[in-house]
């Protein structure tokens, strides 16, 4: 027993160890909603441009001590260590917010205490801002690598125009997050205070301290999922390009001639992969067939350096600050130096709202490296990438004299299907899958696992009770679609059809609990064959068990009489009253069965004492089993006594 107590506390040991470990483990992959991301705080004097670049000073930034506020970055988030020296995290979501939260207590503070005061300035480090900074300016950038920096967003005036700020002033969009991108955020401001007094030429005049203040955050953000795609071999090159003309939406269609300055060349290419099967729709567009783990994927490589087109230093990608597209009457915008628009359309024929990334050769994507548009799931898409090319084939003393602009588009379509052929019922109470042919008392619902655009159609029959046997009715047939339940009893038989790779499924699903519902299901038999064995006598169940009856044994035919024997009177049983009884002299032969063997009723008539004779072996067995039965005791009992002796 100590043996065994020993073995069970180190098991229970064992066993909270490994629980810890596993708490530790579950621990070190927890995400969160928000994540505070540490900055540095630059300060410099009055005449000072905020050249946090070439500072080696600075200070830990603490919200509420050193900086206007605070910064947080929203989403589920997971840390991934650092990444260029820079704090890394994973986002597994779509978006990430980031939020700079402030009151207005530095701006309305009193002039004996540090407040803020008007920069008319426009420069910020090696950065012109688009006008003055005034009271704060905010500019987000964003970088590929960590060292070539992109101004994505700027505010100025910030703190006047919105004296306090709780929410997001800008999301990662998912082009972002998918290749992984690096965040700068940048907050300059400039102070002042009251130290004292002084008189000049008996004038008195306030002494003032002056400070400007820079608070800069970098981080890295990618996507949990996305950033482990890569492009496989099977893909498919996507686009068409047309030269739209210039300042008409993109919306020309003009052949691209010799004279073009795009003539020859391409500035990139899209493709698509992570697919099983490409097919074409009624109209010809591209559909993509998906199965279960794939992810269908859309990437852009870009080819050409876009201060440099084709190699040529006089053709570039313009800034369109005042462009929009016609065709998704997107509203006129700053485009940047190209912009890529991606439409979805739902299985309803709902069209949603277009997603712009602006200044998207700049921003989004390398040269030479494949890059992750985004992946997508099923429904119909349109993509385009609009941009401007700038000709300045004539300088006189390095000024550009009357440059050329020309709009380009790359526009496509292509749809994403789910390849299987299944939807799949749950019961609307337990929540369980059910096989097919099963049987529920509660009903179920359809599920079409994300697959939107099968077709299927659902036939309900019900079985009702007559005198001659049961019936099956149809009430409906007709389509059906992802969430319809259905509840009444019956037999319920949907076909599901997936019109783009041709197959199909049936499957039945029994409503009900009687028995004869239950033996529908239960032996997986028609209505037919189950009238069929009720005319062979067959009981249901409650349970569905079909209960056949049991067969009555035929009855037992008379031996016949042997052939030799055939012809031989029968044997009377008494002797008549007037005659003495006589010995059994007779010479015929007894009745015998097929088998040759006398009948017992015969051999009793003819031999009186034939079941007497049966008795002796009978007697001589009963006494052979006592006898050894207690030998069986008795050494069992000796047994028994040496044991106890021992």
């Amino acid at each position: 027993m100590k043996k065994i107590r020993n073995v069970t506390v180190w098991l229970l040991l064992f066993v909270i160890l490994c629980s810890l470990n596993g708490l530790f483990s579950l621990a070190a992959y927890a995400t969160d909603n928000s994540v505070k991301i540490a900055g540095k705080v630059y300060s410099f004097d009055e005449k000072a441009n905020y050249e946090f670049s070439s500072c080696e000073s600075f200070d830990a930034a603490t919200p509420g001590t050193n900086t206007y506020g605070s910064f947080t970055v929203f989403g589920s988030l997971s840390s991934d260590g650092t990444k260029n020296g820079v704090p890394s995290y994973l986002v597994s979501g779509e978006t990430a917010q980031l939020v700079y939260s402030y009151t207005d207590a530095l701006l309305n503070a009193d002039e004996e205490s540090w407040h803020l005061i008007e920069d008319k300035s426009k420069k910020v480090d090696d950065i012109t801002l688009p006008s003055n900074i005034q009271y704060g300016a905010l500019i987000l950038q964003t970088s590929k690598d960590g060292t070539t920096w992109y101004d994505d967003l700027t505010l100025t005036n910030l703190f006047k125009d919105t004296p306090t700020q709780n929410d997001a002033f800008y999301a990662a969009n998912r082009i972002q997050l998918a290749n992984g991108c690096y965040y700068r955020l940048i907050v300059v401001y400039k102070t002042a205070i009251k130290v004292g007094e002084k008189k000049v030429l008996l004038v008195t005049t306030d002494e003032i301290e002056y400070k400007k203040t820079a608070e800069v955050y970098e981080f890295y953000l990618h996507d949990n999922s996305a950033s482990e795609q890569t492009s496989t071999v099977m893909s498919r090159n996507l686009g068409t390009l047309t030269n739209t003309g210039k300042d008409n939406g993109y919306s020309g269609s003009n052949a691209i001639g010799i004279k073009d300055p795009h003539y020859g060349w391409e500035i990139g290419h899209f493709f698509v992969s992570g697919y099983t099967r490409e097919t074409k729709d009624n109209v010809g567009t591209p559909v993509f067939l998906k199965n279960v783990g794939d992810q269908i994927t859309l990437w852009f490589n870009l080819e050409q350096d876009i201060d440099k087109l084709n190699g040529d230093e006089t053709l570039s990608i313009n800034d369109d600050v005042n462009g929009y597209d016609q065709y998704f009457q997107t509203s006129k915008t700053d485009m940047g130096r190209g912009t890529l628009i991606i439409r979805y359309t739902d299985e309803r024929g709902l069209k949603h709202e277009p997603e712009i990334y602006a200044n998207y050769l700049k921003a989004n994507a390398s040269t030479s490296a494949d890059t992750i548009v985004r992946l997508f799931e099923e429904g119909d898409y349109e993509v385009a990438l609009d941009y401007e090319i700038k000709s300045t084939p004539r300088k006189v003393a390095g000024v550009e004299v009357v440059p050329e602009y020309t709009n380009y588009r790359i526009f496509f379509m292509f749809s994403v299907r789910n390849g299987n052929c299944m939807v799949y019922p749950f019961d609307v109470v337990t929540g369980d899958e059910l096989a097919n042919e099963a049987i529920t008392p509660n009903g179920f619902k359809l599920d079409m696992a994300r697959s939107r655009y099968l077709t299927i159609d659902v036939k309900r029959s019900v079985v009702t009770e007559g005198p001659n046997g049961y019936t099956e009715d149809v009430r409906f047939n007709r389509p059906a679609k992802d969430g319809d339940s259905y509840t009444d009893p019956g037999i319920y038989v949907f076909s599901v059809k997936n019109l783009y790779t041709g197959e199909s499924t049936t499957k039945t699903i029994y409503v009900g609990s009687v028995g004869y519902m239950r033996a529908l299901s239960v032996n997986r038999i028609t209505v037919a064959e189950l009238n069929a064995l009720i005319d062979q006598g067959a009981i249901i169940a409650d349970d569905g068990t079909i209960n056949m009856p049991t067969p009555t044994p035929a009855p037992s035919e008379e031996p016949e009489a042997s052939t030799e024997n055939a012809e031989a009177p029968a044997v009377d049983s008494e002797p008549p009253a007037t005659e003495s009884p006589k010995p059994a002299e007779s010479t015929e032969q007894p009745a015998t069965d097929r088998s040759g063997t006398e009948s017992a009723e015969v051999a009793e008539k003819t031999n009186p004492n034939s079941g007497k004779n049966m008795t002796v072996p009978i007697v001589i067995g009963s006494v052979g089993v006592v006898a050894v039965a207690f030998v069986l005791i008795t050494k069992k009992k000796r047994t028994a006594k040496e044991d106890n002796k021992e």
